[in-house]
């Protein structure tokens, strides 16, 4: 660039000068940088720098150039003005360019050509995917890739017209094998071609870049990156893919990629000859995805990480159950048999005891650990999944957080565990639940340092075209507005998937930050076995037909390249075929293992088969004070808001007195008593640092500079992100981390985000809000497919806590209800059944789905979460949340309510003395529940009334069969009524 700068700079002088000493008629319109007459074209523009070459050879020697240029120059040596009727004018050679478009031939011969090989490859980078060979049927159909120039007939010599020679100024025939000519020696920071190009000095074609640009971009990988707004990620992917070591595998990792790809293909095979009746939604056609997967997690290992969460629809489940997480094969195989349970234990009795309906094979979950032979140990876990798509995909997301959490929260950490979510092309285009968990990507306290996902491309949606199925040119194009890298791989080429999973694990590795792997493959039978997908798809179906298979194309080039022999790939296959007819002959005798049906065990807690003891939930009540006044306490140089200081100074008051504690600070005390007792508590929703109704302050700001401060995490000197405090933290003043955190604005992905998170670990205390209740209807799929039935299903325990604002206090309708009737229509529990009641065998709410409370004091409030933590098994809880009763002068408790030896009230009964000691004298026994209970009681005081009991029914659900009873023998004489806010 200086020797060019230089160039310009004597030619430029020369012409100035010759301005100046000669004045020509048109001489204020002459100021460019090389002309000194408005007829002289030639000096005008880009072939400014032809001139410029011409000035350097007559400068070295003068009978180089053509007579018209050397009579020019030797003019403009003597100062001499240009005159054209003295000669014609210098001429330049002529290219045609942009002739397919009909624009107009221009002069275009220049002396350089970086402009114009700078954007071809840019080109390249940009739409050399519209190119790559990424249809493994090579029919590239309307239906399928609709989008594509070959579609559009923007089609130039088999190349879309853009990425085309002449589309950026060269002649395709006499340009592609001439010497390239770059002036300059600057990539503009770009790293690959660019940056190797400008400081090449060998010689250079454009048919050797063009070669070069299509074996990297049009090849079974195409890359989508330029997208990204980051130029560091850019050309981190660019020095990786615009390489001659990119795709290039040794022979023993191809041969190994071989192996696994085999045990992929006759899984398939081989159970649909042995079972051809059973629907098994099989991976014939996508078996690349396979060693595809187990390479990516090798190569991620090899970076440092040492757990993988996995999520994926049901097709191909089985084999990734069996290849990749290496479950059992003689389980698998007792599952198709019918064998896997006794139906006896997975079902209730007359008795009404316990048991779960289990699911079909292709919905469950597994895990496993497995050491690598230079000893690195890595643990995967497979999460279980319902037939409703993608819901799986936040589940994923949030039990990564957790862990990544639980090793200790630091940046190491959330590099090394890796969550890793499968799709079809239909459900990643379609479901929402996709963006609003990629939304959560980089928002704190959800990031888990990107997610690989991996799109199964069938090119189908059960009987659905892809052009029907999105607005899209591709499945993926999500992943451009979160900034996430696309690779694009043709799934009959296992090394180009296997080497996009490689730089997927790499790139997230690296920058932190989602990477899509969209593997284009098809699918070889119907939606199931069963199906006949000649229906609706004649043509590709018979492309299908015709189609040999992943294995046999691979098979066949290694044998080609000399990789192996044909005798070698007999042997392998043979081993493959024998090794799963031996499991087979196993499965009829193989013991079944309990921790074969969950994905992951938590040790020590009960299954609802086994009774779990009532614990007391009462805490030291100077520990309450304790927690209460930091609660209501921020440090000295910290500005708060004054009305929050009114707030904090009545909140350090309840605590100090204990006296008149009101709801937010019973919440605390909750809250604070389990994070000195070691265990982890978070609290995420829009708003759950105020609080929609401004009564927790969890979390509060600094007016001057808007730095926020949780008085809850300031309980000890330390906090520990570990998952259980030992006594020895406790007693050295550590207490539990607590994550108080405003979320984006969705119900469905957050609900199963942090429904994942307390799947993690049963020592923490998980909860999730609604702005209002009533948005709760957002997230129904996750509260039917996992939290409602999660347990039924798979055996899996949850303690999430669901707050839900109920109450119909003139806000609409929008703002009033949570719907309460909807969990108790989901409540599995049989009416008709009254359960064992005694304190030392009653077993009710553990062989219950989930439990549904109604609070109407702070103190019940305050046992109902501890409740949730001190006991030896886990139950999903929804909290009817109050409105009006957070700021309820009579809604309040004493400290002493939350003491040593208390517990949650499942009922409360009447607790006017009057009435209690005169049951006789009662007319009406009114059962209410909730914040109706003190509009109840202000009409009874009003009227005077003293022949009315008012009871409370806390907990809604299971049903308190004893405790009704009790209070409705009290008063004999009562008139029965139940009372509510809510519709009949």
């Amino acid at each position: 660039m200086l020797r060019l700068a230089c160039r310009k700079s004597r030619l430029a002088t020369r012409c100035a000068s010759n301005i100046i000493s000669t004045p020509q008629r048109h001489a204020p319109n002459v100021i460019r940088c090389f002309s000194t007459h408005e007829k002289e074209s030639f000096l005008n523009g880009t072939s400014s720098l032809y001139a410029e070459e011409m000035f350097e050879k007559w400068e070295a020697d003068q009978s180089s150039v053509p007579e018209s240029w050397r009579r020019y120059f030797e003019n403009l040596e003597k100062g001499i003005a240009y005159d054209e009727a003295q000669y014609s004018t210098p001429s330049t050679a002529s290219r045609k360019g942009l002739a397919h478009s009909g624009q107009a031939s221009m002069p275009s011969a220049l002396a350089s050509d970086s402009l114009g090989v700078s954007h071809l490859i840019r080109a390249y980078q940009v739409n050399g995917h519209h190119a790559a060979k990424l249809d493994p049927l090579n029919l590239y159909t309307r239906e399928s890739f609709p989008n594509r120039p070959v579609n559009t007939g923007d089609i130039i010599d088999g190349l879309p017209s853009y990425l085309t020679p002449s589309h950026h100024g060269f002649d395709p025939h006499k340009d592609m094998d001439r010497t390239l000519n770059f002036r300059g020696a600057h990539s503009g920071g770009n790293k690959g071609y660019l940056e190797e190009l400008a400081t090449m000095k060998q010689k250079v074609t454009l048919r050797m870049v063009l070669n070069q640009l299509q074996t990297t971009y049009c090849g079974t990988l195409g890359v989508e990156y330029m997208h990204i707004n980051d130029p560091e990620r850019c050309n981190w992917i660019r020095e990786r893919v615009e390489n001659p070591r990119f795709l290039k595998y040794d022979n023993e990792k191809k041969l190994h990629i071989y192996e696994r790809l085999c045990f992929a293909d006759t899984f398939e095979n081989f159970l649909a000859h042995k079972f051809n009746t059973t629907k098994r939604f099989g991976l014939d056609g996508g078996e690349a995805i396979v060693p595809a997967l187990k390479d990516g997690i090798d190569r991620a290992s090899e970076l440092g990480a040492h757990s993988f969460i996995i999520g994926m629809p049901h097709r191909g489940r089985l084999n990734v159950l069996a290849n990749v997480m290496r479950k059992p094969m003689q389980l698998i195989f007792r599952e198709f048999m019918g064998l896997n349970y006794d139906s006896n234990d997975h079902s209730k009795n007359i008795k009404g005891e316990w048991g779960s309906s289990g699911d079909v094979k292709y919905h469950l979950g597994t895990s496993m650990d497995r050491t690598y032979p230079d000893g690195r140990h890595i643990h995967l876990s497979l999460v279980a999944n319902p037939s409703h798509l993608e819901c799986v995909n936040p589940v994923v997301v949030g039990k990564a957080r957790a862990k990544q959490y639980y090793c200790g929260n630091r940046p190491e950490d959330t590099r090394n565990v890796v969550p890793i979510l499968l799709h079809g092309d239909a459900a990643f285009a379609g479901q929402g639940v996709v963006y609003e968990t990629m939304q959560l990507a980089k928002v704190p306290d959800f990031d888990v340092g990107g997610t690989i996902h991996v799109v199964v491309n069938n090119q189908i949606g059960f009987t659905t075209n892809p052009v029907h199925s999105r607005s899209t040119p591709y499945c993926s194009d999500i992943g451009k507005a979160f900034g996430a890298p696309i690779l694009h791989c043709n799934g009959d080429d296992p090394l180009a998937v296997s080497c996009a999973m490689e730089t997927a694990m790499e790139y997230r590795h690296e920058w932190g930050s989602d990477a899509i792997v969209d593997m284009i493959c098809y699918r070889r039978l119907g939606h199931n076995e069963l199906d006949q997908p000649l229906f609706t798809q004649p043509k590709l179906y018979k492309a299908i037909a015709k189609h040999p298979s992943t294995l046999q194309i691979y098979e066949k080039r290694l044998i080609e390249e000399g990789v192996m022999t044909e005798e070698e790939s007999k042997e392998i296959r043979k081993f493959t075929l024998e090794s799963y007819e031996a499991d087979l002959a196993s499965s009829k005798d193989y013991q079944v293992k309990q921790t074969d049906w969950l994905s992951s065990k938590w040790s020590g807690f009960k299954s609802p088969r086994q009774q779990s003891r009532i614990r007391p939930t009462g805490v030291d009540t100077e520990v309450l004070r304790h927690i209460g006044r930091t609660a209501g306490s921020v440090p000295p140089t910290f500005k708060l808001h004054r009305q929050m200081q009114k707030i904090f100074k009545a909140r350090y008051a309840m605590a100090d007195s204990g006296k008149g504690i009101d709801w937010g600070t019973a919440e605390a005390m909750a809250f604070g008593s389990l994070l000195l007792e070691g265990n982890h508590v978070r609290i995420t929703g829009q708003d759950v640092q105020r609080g929609t109704f401004s009564h927790r302050h969890a979390v509060v700001k600094d007016q001057d500079n808007e730095e926020d401060y949780t008085p809850l995490e300031h309980l000890a000197s330390t906090v520990n992100k570990s998952s259980v405090l030992s006594l020895d933290d406790m007693e050295k003043g550590s207490q539990a981390g607590f994550t108080c955190r405003n979320s984006i604005l969705s119900e469905f992905a957050l609900l199963g985000y942090e429904h994942g998170y307390s799947l993690e670990n049963p020592n923490s205390l998980v909860l999730w809000e609604a702005q209002f209740g009533d948005f709760v209807n957002g997230a129904q799929i996750m509260i039917d497919q996992f939290i409602s039935a999660g347990e039924d299903k798979w055996m899996r325990q949850c303690g999430l806590v669901m707050l839900l604002p109920h109450g119909y206090d003139g806000n609409g309708a929008e703002h009033s209800s949570c719907r309460v009737e909807r969990f108790l229509q989901q409540v599995d529990e049989d009416p008709h059944f009254i359960p064992p009641m005694a304190r030392d065998e009653r077993m009710q709410i553990q062989q219950c789905n989930w439990q549904v409370v109604n609070c109407t004091t702070p103190a019940n409030y305050f046992h109902c979460l501890r409740r949730q933590i001190h006991r030896d098994f886990r139950k999903p809880l929804i909290v009817v949340s109050p409105k009006n009763l957070l700021r309820h002068k009579r809604c309040v408790s004493d400290v002493d309510e939350m003491g040593p030896g208390k517990t949650f009230r499942r009922v409360i009964g009447e607790t006017d003395m009057e009435i209690r000691n005169n049951p006789e004298e009662v007319k009406t026994l009114v059962f209410c529940s909730g914040q109706i209970y003190y509009e109840l009681l202000e009409e009874r005081e009003k009227r005077g009334r003293s022949d009315v009991a008012l009871v409370r029914l806390e907990q809604v659900a299971p049903f308190a069969f004893d405790r009704i009873a009790e209070n409705a023998k009290i008063y004999t004489n009562a008139e029965v009524i139940w009372a509510q806010q809510e519709p009949k």
